[in-house]
């Protein structure tokens, strides 16, 4: 019984020496280009978000559909803000912010609170899926990427 009480003595003490290996570490996920849904050209975005090791973040999104990716109803609308939480994994990411919300002519510019989750990769591959919170619920469709990028380090 001592030498199992010893050995085990020695293993917690070795133990103590080795570093942890499920520190955290920094993670980024960041993409720009244009989507597609609904088989037609749906929005331009961009964003860059980082969830630092202290589980920081900081980022911003910006996410315009005007000209040949006017949504229905609108002529023009677009969503932008900082970016206040994250959740990024190794293919995958969502992430939650705050900003303004501008559609003239029913919002012309108004506070609002915003979700997305995104997929890497490029065209056909990635996805952009959008859902403003405030001032109102808007869930949009998920989007393709149809040129452009979205990445996760």
């Amino acid at each position: 019984m001592k030498r199992l009480v010893a050995a085990l003595a020695g293993l917690t003490a070795a133990c103590a020496l080795v570093p942890a290996a499920t520190a955290a570490t920094p993670a980024v996920v960041n993409g720009g280009g244009r989507g597609f849904a609904e088989g037609r050209t749906f929005s331009q975005f961009g964003f860059n978000v980082t969830r630092s090791a202290d589980g920081s973040v900081q980022g911003h999104f910006n996410c315009l559909m005007a000209g040949s990716s006017q949504f229905p109803g609108f002529t023009l609308m677009a969503v932008r803000g900082e970016v206040t939480r994250a959740s990024i994994g190794a293919s995958a990411a969502s992430f939650d912010g705050v900003g303004m919300f501008l559609a003239p002519g029913v919002f012309d510019k108004s506070a609002a609170t915003f979700h997305v989750e995104v997929t890497a990769g490029g065209p056909g591959v990635g996805t952009l899926h959008l859902t403003l919170l405030t001032p109102f619920v808007f869930d949009l469709p998920i989007e393709h990427v149809l040129n452009g990028q979205i990445s996760i380090h």
